[in-house]
């Protein structure tokens, strides 16, 4: 039986590796949603989704890039990809994490916040953490990290996450995410400062 001495140094060193960051990576696959024929959105939404996960999404890109990680998209423009096509991008990365883009929709016009989703054990961290960036730079409602099963992350084999920083059905924040690419950049940057809290 170990001494109460020794428990308590086992103890302190397990609560240190949870605070450590994890191990660093050089890949980020960021995954632009929706795209070509494919606009993305809630039925109905006035504003279509798939311009601003892109222009995000490369904004993303570009920071990353500023901060010696090397990126792999799985879109740079205007066409469609298969959801399956976006988990073998992924899939054939090694040492990386993958970051699907999106904003949300709903047909109560009033709904708005902030949900990072993730699917595997590896991946609640980097949700976390990304997650509390969006939440300080959106200024919007926590509607919490949660675990759900969407294909991209559910069949990709890295750390992966999907991000939803505000609803385009939400006539206020689709001004701002829109109307704004200052607000989008910050966005972008806030996604980014939410990975290199965990991986640098």
């Amino acid at each position: 039986m170990k001494s109460p001495g020794s428990l308590l140094i086992v103890l302190c060193a397990a609560l240190l590796l949870v605070g450590m960051p994890a191990r660093a990576i050089n890949t980020v696959v960021i995954d632009p949603g929706h795209g070509g024929q494919d606009r993305g959105g809630a039925p109905g939404q006035r504003v279509p989704e798939k311009p601003y996960t892109l222009d995000v999404g490369l904004r993303l890109a570009a920071t990353l890039r500023d901060n010696g990680f090397h990126v792999v998209l799985t879109r740079d423009g205007d066409y469609f990809v298969g959801l399956r096509q976006r988990c073998d991008i992924a899939n054939a990365q090694s040492n990386a994490v993958f970051v699907s883009v999106h904003f949300n929709g709903a047909p109560r016009t009033a709904a708005d916040g902030v949900e990072t989703y993730y699917y595997s054990p590896q991946s609640g961290a980097l949700a976390a953490s990304v997650h509390r960036r969006l939440l300080a730079v959106t200024g919007l409602p926590d509607r919490h990290v949660r675990r759900r099963g969407f294909f991209v992350i559910r069949n990709t084999r890295i750390p992966a996450i999907l991000v939803e920083p505000g609803f385009l059905s939400n006539p206020e924040s689709a001004e701002r995410i829109a109307g704004s690419p200052a607000f989008r950049q910050r966005i972008a940057d806030a996604i980014a400062r939410g990975i290199m809290d965990r991986y640098r």
